[in-house]
């Protein structure tokens, strides 16, 4: 009977390692099949873009109608600094696009941000924003063919520079605490003058001495 039991605990052990091996080589496989799906994912319909290239941001989107080129400077947007945006829409079939656009540009996460219809120049259309503070931007752009086409970008806006007025002050404040500075050390250096020689003159006789006269 001990011998039964021993190979029936022993089978039921081997069962387990087994299905537990199997299961592990099954989330693994799952975990391989998604990364693969992701990476091999086709971009979204109405994602722009965004590469850095010549001093710029690059944009770039088409379909099967559209195609929209642009860019965005400077390479390093800031924020309290202008922003420009220049886009251009091509159509591959039909009437060349003459209508407006509408730009916008928000904190990623954002309900609200600052917005401009404009209007096409002699080739491009210009558009300009300041934004306000250091974050994740999306850079929103809208337009209408044959229907409503609503299109994304999203670019990193950094922290403002430095005023130069302030650079300049506290340059020139530390350059003065320097020169401080070493005045007190050369003060600190300098040996205190020896006291003067005592004389035996006296200028004027004491109570108990008698004058000459």
């Amino acid at each position: 009977m001990g011998g039964v039991e021993t190979g029936h605990l022993r089978r039921q052990g081997g069962w387990r390692q087994n299905r537990l091996t199997t299961s592990g080589r099954g989330v693994w496989s799952a975990c391989l099949l998604l990364a693969t799906l992701a990476a091999a994912a086709p971009p979204q319909p109405d994602r722009i873009t965004v590469d850095r290239r010549g001093g710029v941001l690059e944009l770039a989107w088409s379909d099967s109608e559209e195609r929209l080129q642009g860019s965005i400077q400077p390479l390093a947007p800031r924020a309290g600094e202008p922003l420009k945006v220049t886009l251009h829409v091509g159509s591959f079939q039909g009437a060349p696009f003459e209508g407006p656009l509408t730009v916008s540009l928000r904190e990623r996460g954002a309900t609200h941000g600052q917005v401009l219809t404009v209007p096409k120049g002699a080739v491009n259309w210009h558009a300009e924003f300041v934004p306000e503070r250091a974050a994740v931007h999306q850079l929103d752009v809208s337009f209408r063919t044959t229907r409503i086409k609503v299109l994304h970008a999203e670019l990193d806006v950094g922290a403002p520079r430095l005023p130069h007025l302030l650079l300049w002050g506290g340059l020139g404040l530390g350059v003065l605490l320097a020169l401080l500075g070493g005045l007190r050390l050369l003060q600190k250096e300098k040996p205190s003058g020896s006291p003067a020689p005592e004389t035996g003159i006296s200028s004027a006789p004491g109570p108990d001495e008698p004058s000459s006269l």
